[in-house]
């Protein structure tokens, strides 16, 4: 083989090496941008289920919450109405004790 031709193979090797290098490095950038996306998709999807849990969630523990202010505003009620009943029952007691004290006062 002569020098020219030897040379013309090498730099035919060397053009496919550097064809297979470009080759592979679009093909590394091909499946990063596919990576990139998929992971993109994954976390928007994981986001909107966030989203969909935290509305759960809050949805849930606001009715619980109504609940219970519901049954503390009974109980309350509850506590006026029997605190009521008790003090219409001294009322009389008190007009009594307020009368004597009114007549020992005025006969003293």
């Amino acid at each position: 083989m002569e020098k020219t031709e030897i040379l013309g193979k090498i730099k035919e090797a060397e053009e496919r090496v550097e064809q297979e290098i470009k080759n592979a490095i679009e093909e590394k950038n091909r499946k990063i941008a596919e990576a990139r996306t998929k992971a993109k998709e994954i976390l928007d999807e994981a986001s909107a289920r966030a989203e969909e849990i935290k509305s759960e969630i809050l949805s849930k523990s606001m009715k619980e919450i109504e609940k219970e202010k519901e049954q503390i505003l009974n109980m309350g009620e509850k506590e006026i109405a029997k605190v009521a009943e008790e003090g219409e029952k001294k009322i009389d007691e008190a007009v009594e004790f307020l009368y004597k004290e009114f007549m020992r006062e005025i006969n003293a």
